[in-house]
């Protein structure tokens, strides 16, 4: 962890909107384009990322001294997205991809359908040999590019993408094994 990164946690905590500020200006086009690949509407995607640095405001007193904003923020984006994808709007979306797909009937209506899928989905990016899992969650969590990711590694950037194309083929087979519509599923989630 970084010295600025334990000094923005000490200021922090001790109220400083010049740090929260300095946070805000490090993280909020990334978590922007994080919760933008997974929602396409811009109110949406800038309502979730002023709810992201207002829990981090509001919990600032309990922030630990090794926090991780990397971690913590997209942690946070990711669980306000998933929040939005569960809520009415989003669920006429999903169950308009699933209408396409009418022998794999997943009923959204019912809050555990979305929820396996979001645990199926966990499960199995979990699953991948671990360096094909680091360079996908490199790349969908962490937003790299394949360049950043290549040198982050010290690979080449065709491994990198040898190693996205078959995390993806894998997470869609997967999940289309489990009676997920791989449409859906990617709309969704990847």
């Amino acid at each position: 962890m970084g010295e600025k990164n334990i000094d923005w946690i000490k200021d922090l905590k001790s109220g400083s909107y010049e740090a929260f500020n300095s946070i805000y200006f490090e993280y909020s086009k990334r978590l922007y384009a994080f919760a933008k690949s997974y929602i396409r509407n811009d109110s949406d995607v800038e309502e979730i990322v002023q709810e992201v640095f207002l829990k981090l405001w509001k919990n600032r007193a309990e922030l630990k001294e090794d926090l991780s904003f990397d971690s913590y923020l997209f942690t946070v984006t990711k669980n306000a997205v998933l929040n939005t994808l569960r809520s009415k709007k989003y669920k006429d979306i999903y169950l308009q991809h699933q209408s396409l797909f009418p022998s794999k009937n997943v009923l959204l209506d019912d809050e555990l359908n979305f929820r396996e899928l979001e645990k199926s989905y966990l499960f199995v990016v979990d699953s991948l040999p671990p360096r094909k899992k680091e360079v996908y969650l490199l790349s969908r969590e962490k937003l790299l590019s394949y360049n950043e990711i290549a040198e982050e590694l010290g690979i080449s950037v065709k491994t990198v993408d040898n190693h996205m194309t078959s995390a993806l083929s894998d997470i869609r087979k997967k999940i289309s094994s489990l009676g997920f519509s791989g449409l859906l599923f990617v709309t969704l989630f990847i």
